[in-house]
């Protein structure tokens, strides 16, 4: 067998239509609490894209592509590809009245986070829809989200560096959920 590496415009020649993306979407919500860093924000529209999942919710201080030329500069060097007109998202200042009303409408709520009593990761009983809560590099999720949870999970850290980046640590999960709940697209 021989292999070779796609060319650009076979990856593009292969991206499956609106319709499809629409009628595949993982139920998953991710929800940035308090990311200061656009280019985390950029990073997670993008893997949001790959993993096609629902709905993205930035909340806090997190920014937005709208906020400002600068923002939407920022955030756009690392979503690339569309992604930004791809993925829903939602701008909340505080995000628990809606994060409510999803886990009223049956929305399993887990916030990754290192945390007193979290779990590892890959041992969460999931069901979907899902919401996955991330948190600010450095002060985390905050408490209320940390009451309002499901299920808190942590990804294992074995180096000397405290923590994985935020962008690094939604591309994993949404991946291990993606595994979980396998829908083929199709064009």
């Amino acid at each position: 067998m021989t292999r070779r590496r796609y060319t650009t415009a076979e990856l593009v020649a292969s991206r499956p239509d609106r319709a499809a993306i629409e009628a595949t979407r993982m139920p998953v919500t991710v929800v940035l609490d308090n990311v200061r860093s656009l280019q985390n924000v950029g990073l997670v529209f993008r893997v949001c894209d790959c993993a096609n999942i629902e709905r993205l919710i930035l909340s806090g201080i997190t920014g937005t592509p709208v906020q400002s030329i600068h923002a939407a500069q920022q955030i756009g060097k690392t979503a690339v590809g569309g992604s930004l007109e791809t993925v829903p998202w939602e701008k909340h200042d505080d995000p628990m009245p809606r994060l409510r009303e999803l886990q009223r409408a049956g929305n399993q709520l887990v916030v990754f986070e290192q945390a007193a009593g979290s779990m590892p990761y890959l041992e969460v009983p999931y069901r979907f829809p899902l919401i996955a809560v991330f948190g600010h590099e450095r002060a985390g999720v905050r408490d209320e989200l940390l009451a309002a949870a499901d299920h808190v999970a942590e990804l294992p850290v074995r180096g000397i560096t405290n923590s994985l980046n935020v962008a690094m640590t939604v591309s994993i999960v949404l991946y291990e959920l993606l595994a979980r709940w396998q829908r083929p697209l199709t064009s």
